[in-house]
């Protein structure tokens, strides 16, 4: 993809820049907006992505900005400025959530949309392996994680390959305050077997050997499925012991040839490693 006509959604960034910190120390932009946000882009026929309200430049000159995506019809129609029609009410909305003086940039976030594109490409590719962890999973879901997406995500770019993972959160790590339990679905890879593709350069892309990953293109069948839920301070990559003394880690790990036969047997784990997950209590 080259151009922005050849993507399906275009991701908008739109932009504030607030030197003199006229909206406040602490202005609450994203929690304030998110409701309007994304019922005004749903109208506009777009979707409201996220907001960042904490953030700053290396100079310490704070902004906010907001993105939101586009179809690419709306992306190519376009006001006398050369801005989508859509990002005229969006904008207009949160300039009376703003004080005065303060300086725009609108632009095409072109990093998000490859992201959205390459993810969207992941998830139809590996439907067969994603749904069935979906259909076993998100029921289960506790502690508000049911209102996080499940997520195909492409995390390492090369040419003429993608690296990405699909990761589900279940609910707060009882073992690590402030954490959640994410189950991460994708191939098993095995990088000491060099004179195979694509996992003979999981070394360069930086992945912990054995970690679910997708890729793109798909490597031909017949493959090796696997799911991974680590809780508590479990060491990474490139570490060989846990920073606190009394920090107790724990990784399990699933594999299988047939994604239902997988999905089924980690559904059924997970209620005897957190049985509270089977409670009737949703939050």
């Amino acid at each position: 993809m080259t151009d922005w006509k050849d993507f399906e959604w275009v991701v908008w960034r739109l932009e504030v820049q607030d030197p003199s910190q006229l909206a406040g120390e602490d202005p609450d932009l994203d929690e304030r907006t998110q409701e309007t946000m994304t019922e005004l882009a749903a109208q506009l026929g777009c979707v409201y992505e996220q907001c960042v309200d904490y953030d700053s430049y290396d100079d310490e000159v704070p902004y906010y900005a907001w993105w939101v995506r586009l179809p690419a019809i709306e992306h190519a129609r376009l006001d006398k400025d050369g801005l989508p029609l859509a990002i005229g009410p969006l904008r207009q909305y949160l300039t009376t959530q703003l004080p005065d003086g303060l300086k725009w940039e609108i632009t095409p976030d072109r990093e998000l949309t490859y992201d959205q594109a390459g993810s969207v490409a992941m998830r139809a590719a590996y439907d067969d392996l994603i749904a069935p962890f979906e259909r076993a999973l998100m029921p289960l879901r506790r502690d508000g994680a049911d209102a996080l997406d499940p997520r195909a995500k492409v995390c390492k770019w090369e040419e003429n390959l993608l690296v990405g993972t699909f990761d589900l959160w279940l609910c707060n790590d009882p073992d690590q305050p402030h954490t959640w339990l994410v189950v991460t679905v994708g191939l098993w890879t095995e990088p000491q077997l060099f004179d195979e593709e694509p996992a003979a350069r999981l070394g360069h892309f930086d992945f912990t050997p054995h970690h679910p990953l997708l890729f793109l293109p798909r490597p031909p069948a017949p493959a090796t499925f696997t799911a991974r839920v680590t809780s508590g301070s479990f060491p990474r990559k490139g570490t060989s012991r846990m920073k606190a003394a009394d920090a107790i880690g724990t990784a399990h790990q699933w594999t299988a040839n047939d994604p239902d036969v997988l999905a089924h047997r980690v559904a059924r784990d997970l209620k005897l490693l957190w049985p509270h997950l089977t409670g009737p209590e949703r939050s």
